[in-house]
């Protein structure tokens, strides 16, 4: 994926461990609009959404199977 690869490159211009990985990430992707997320999807093949949309899923189940689910507040387009 171009953007994980672009990301990958930014990522290790300013860092040099994994510790920073998460904040990193998060930071990014805040900084981005819905219209740029839907932008970075439409540009991905079918099978690295389906990966993505995969490990999400898989994530999101495993924590509400183990009991660490917390719902999340939804959120109201204020526009």
């Amino acid at each position: 994926m171009k953007f994980a690869d672009n990301l990958f490159e930014l990522y290790l211009r300013h860092f040099n461990d994994k510790d920073s990985l998460e904040v990193f990430i998060r930071s990014v992707l805040e900084q981005m609009d819905h219209e740029d997320l839907l932008e970075v999807m439409q540009g991905c093949p079918k099978e690295e959404l389906n990966e993505m949309l995969g490990k999400y899923l898989n994530d999101q189940l495993e924590t509400k199977i183990t009991g660490e689910y917390v719902p999340q507040t939804e959120s109201r387009n204020l526009h």
